[in-house]
């Protein structure tokens, strides 16, 4: 993030994906969280039905340590994002032989194997979900109880790997769309891909914010 937004600034496709790269680091960290602190809900519900109330009451408060502050943080890092944008935005352009550098495809490769990691990383947490969801459902037909958790919980997973696949789509789109550009000699702020993800990415956090206030009514 640009925390001193009085340090100079040009508009050079170097920064714009060194931008890219940052939230997107940001984004993976926040949904990491959340994605571990629902496998914590899940364990708090599997110790509290083998009896160890104190592991299940840990791993409860380590849901709600982990799980909130961050899907609040995805907001506030979302509008964060904008307003470095903008404020790149405001430097003057760059001379047309600065973009046509082998440096700026290198760049433009580190960033699609950047959306590349974070869309990998968020559809393995999205299976590690739902095989915890089956396992809780099986242990609850082996111990003949309901595990509520377990029901009111599932698709959560789903969620985490339609944020995924979403990655990679939007991560390959923009390399394409960037490296023509630049063969063009020319770079733009794909704003419209920013928009787009940035729907997606707030709809699928409120979407887990509202399953897991139901389930905790």
């Amino acid at each position: 993030m640009m925390f001193l937004k009085r340090l100079p600034t040009v508009q050079e496709p170097r920064l714009y994906m060194a931008l890219e790269r940052t939230y997107l680091g940001y984004f993976k960290l926040l949904f990491v969280s959340i994605g571990t602190g629902l496998v914590s809900a899940r364990l708090a519900v599997l110790f509290l039905a083998l009896h160890y109330a104190k592991l299940g009451h840990f791993f409860t408060e380590l849901f709600n340590v982990l799980t909130w502050p961050a899907i609040a943080l995805v907001f506030v890092v979302g509008l964060n994002f904008m307003f470095d944008l903008q404020h790149i935005e405001k430097g003057p352009p760059v001379a047309a032989k600065e973009i046509i550098d082998p440096r700026i495809y290198m760049a433009a490769e580190r960033t699609f194997l950047a959306w590349v990691r974070t869309g990998i990383g968020l559809i393995a947490f999205g299976f590690v979900i739902e095989k915890f969801d089956f396992f809780l459902e099986q242990l609850s037909i082996m111990l003949h109880t309901k595990l509520v958790i377990g029901e009111g919980f599932s698709g959560m997973g789903i969620i985490f790997i339609v944020l995924g696949i979403t990655n990679l789509m939007i991560g390959g789109i923009n390399f394409i769309r960037t490296v023509k550009k630049v063969d063009e000699g020319c770079y733009h702020v794909h704003k419209f891909l920013y928009g787009l993800y940035g729907v997606i990415l707030f709809g699928i956090t409120v979407a887990l914010a509202v399953m897991i206030i139901r389930v905790s009514l």
